[in-house]
């Protein structure tokens, strides 16, 4: 990994986390009964995870003030709540706008050691790209 590759967790860079790491980290996070995570790169995107559990919003933003992406499930229909934001808010999504626990683990994990997302996963923006 170069150094504007690496990812740690936001606000904490003395850990720089593979792609795995990042994956079996989410999972931990859960169990813990952390919902919400944030991953930054030396470059300064930030890479977010939000799960109740089943399904998960995962974001990435280009830096503060960006718009960003985020992977969504075009077949998916209904919404899902349960997502808990570490302040304690509780949302609801889209499930459209969400992607499976596990697709969102294999994916952020593919990005933090590609830069891209993996094939068969589908990002929006708001970027107007």
């Amino acid at each position: 990994m170069t150094s504007t590759n690496r990812w740690h967790l936001q606000g904490s860079a003395h850990h720089a986390y593979s792609g795995e790491e990042a994956r079996q980290l989410l999972r931990n996070r859960l169990d813990w009964g952390n919902q919400e995570t944030w991953f930054e790169s030396d470059a300064g995107r930030l890479l977010a995870v939000v799960t109740n559990g089943e399904r998960a919003m995962v974001v990435l933003l280009d830096g503060d003030g960006d718009p960003g992406e985020h992977l969504v499930d075009p077949r998916c229909e209904g919404s899902s709540d349960g997502y808990v934001l570490s302040n304690g808010q509780v949302d609801r999504y889209a499930d459209r706008d969400t992607v499976a626990f596990d697709v969102a683990g294999r994916s952020v994990a593919y990005f933090i050691e590609h830069g891209t997302w993996p094939a068969g996963v589908t990002a929006e923006g708001e970027r107007g790209e």
